[in-house]
């Protein structure tokens, strides 16, 4: 499905000028871990938060207002900006049932046709959290909660975890239909 055609490679459906498909994967990919892992500390973060919160509340009967939505949003965070990386990794959740039986090559052709479900999905979805964080962002929205944190960044975040899976969720689907019609070779 790939050939040279005056400099370019054409690859799929995609044109790329001076870069394979391969070295397109290959950035999603690093996009995807360096956001995960990035992400991933925030779960310290919360761990510390907790360990405060306890201290506070339970040994100095000093209880904070402002612990118990940090830790939602480090959680939430730490979830939507690590689904990339999930899926790069192979670590979303599947039905192993039936799916851990099949040849990667049955994998990847239902993999490929499912992808159709995720990318409508995650669109979607994408459309949706991209208009309340442009909303949000507009109106400097906070959590109206007594200690009121602005929580714009957090729906920002939200979309651009979003953008991160969706990229890797299509990385995935050339990946998959790839190995679905050439059955074996690394992309």
């Amino acid at each position: 499905m790939s050939r040279k055609k005056r400099g370019t490679q054409v690859s799929l459906f995609f044109y790329t000028k001076g870069m394979d498909m391969k070295r397109l994967l290959a950035i999603i990919d690093s996009l995807s871990i360096w956001t995960g892992k990035a992400a991933s500390w925030l779960t310290l973060i919360v761990v510390i938060f907790i360990v405060y919160e306890i201290l506070m509340r339970y040994v100095f009967h000093l209880p904070t207002l402002w612990v118990s939505e940090s830790m939602v949003f480090g959680c939430g965070l730490t979830y939507v900006l690590g689904a990339a990386w999930a899926l790069q990794d192979n670590r979303h959740v599947k039905i192993d049932l039936v799916y851990g039986r099949l040849t990667p090559r049955q994998r990847a052709v239902i993999d490929s046709v499912t992808f159709v479900f995720f990318a409508l999905y995650l669109g979607f979805f994408l459309w949706a959290v991209s208009k309340y964080a442009w909303h949000s962002v507009l109106v400097a929205e906070t959590s109206g909660s007594a200690w009121d944190p602005s929580v714009y960044p957090i729906k920002v975040a939200l979309a651009v975890g979003v953008v991160l899976l969706l990229l890797q969720g299509i990385a995935k689907f050339i990946r998959d239909l790839h190995l679905a019609i050439k059955g074996g070779g690394e992309l």
